[in-house]
């Protein structure tokens, strides 16, 4: 009797511990800080500038003056997804990144409209406040979605585009997720919506890359602690949103027919994220030529699994097609 009495104290115990943190967590205790977040994250050449009344985070770097190119963060990251590339090209390029809406370090945006369209208008404002006319865009998964609609919204200013992940159709809704994501994601979106834990960041980087990858702690902590400021993932969840709805209603691929100028896919096949295949990609850009590597080792992030193999391929494009 003694012992089952002890039994049920403990579990009463971790029973009141847990509901406690639950209800900590979801009055907030989780909550990153913003003030702390970009003297961490904002450092250096970062700064912010308003556009719209939306304060985006923006990132310069290299010699002024010289050939711009404009750097598209994807989905739950942020602009420093390109680092790695980023300290490569600075030395031969203006390169300029910025967290779009809604994510990263840039702040709510007073519309509450969080969509593919809205932030290519607050790209264009920014680029435009900022005065860069020409450049090359290179993007990466969602961010390809936002400079595609850039490049057919504003037409005239990007010279050249290079993509690695390109959801020109809505990614695969089938794929094997690793078992921690697909057990947990349904309880945190129904008892912690607005907060998830380190561990579970790094469990989505090492489901989407290669067997071998490793992700440092550096790009873990970024990715927890940005999307775990006040009401960040209701942002993306409603961006995300807005997306799933453009796909089911309309070929959101065709706004590749509105390309004109060269573009280079940096098709990562080990990645199983991304729908359609690189085949069926080139097709879409029916009125660009397209220049067509395949790496059959690189997953969803290739610019931070080998940054010299990704960078090296896509600075020798930059120079072929004499970005200006």
């Amino acid at each position: 009797m003694k012992i089952g009495r002890i039994a049920l104290a403990t579990l009463g115990a971790v029973v009141l511990v847990g509901g406690g943190t639950v209800l900590a967590l979801r009055a907030g205790a989780g909550e990153a800080d913003r003030a702390q977040l970009e003297k961490r994250w904002a450092d250096g050449p970062s700064r912010f500038v308003t556009i719209d009344g939306v304060r985006l985070h923006v990132r310069e770097e290299g010699p002024v003056g010289a050939p711009v190119i404009v750097l598209l963060h994807g989905s739950i990251v942020n602009l420093h997804e390109w680092d790695d590339v980023a300290a490569i090209l600075k030395d031969k390029y203006r390169v300029v990144r910025l967290d779009w809406s809604p994510y990263g370090l840039t702040a709510p945006d007073p519309s509450g409209v969080y969509s593919t369209p809205r932030s290519a208008e607050l790209m264009n404002g920014l680029l435009t406040k900022l005065g860069y006319d020409k450049f090359a865009l290179v993007a990466t998964s969602n961010g390809s979605n936002v400079g595609l609609e850039y490049n057919r919204a504003y037409p005239g200013h990007v010279t050249a585009m290079a993509f690695s992940m390109l959801p020109l159709e809505r990614p695969s809704q089938t794929r094997k997720v690793n078992w921690r994501l697909s057990w947990s994601l349904p309880v945190f979106k129904a008892v912690l919506p607005n907060w998830r834990p380190h561990w579970f960041w790094r469990a989505m980087l090492e489901d989407t890359t290669p067997p071998g990858f490793q992700p440092t702690d550096r790009m873990v902590d970024q990715i927890t602690e940005m999307n775990n400021l006040p009401g960040a993932l209701d942002r993306q969840a409603q961006y995300i949103q807005a997306n799933v709805k453009a796909f089911k209603t309309s070929d959101v691929g065709a706004v590749a027919e509105t390309v004109h100028v060269p573009v280079l896919l940096q098709w990562c096949s080990y990645d199983d994220v991304i729908s359609q295949s690189a085949g069926a990609s080139v097709k879409r850009f029916t009125n660009a030529p397209v220049t067509l590597i395949e790496y059959p080792d690189l997953g969803h992030f290739p610019m931070w699994e080998k940054p010299q193999k990704f960078t090296r391929d896509l600075e020798a494009w930059l120079t072929k097609v004499a970005v200006r």
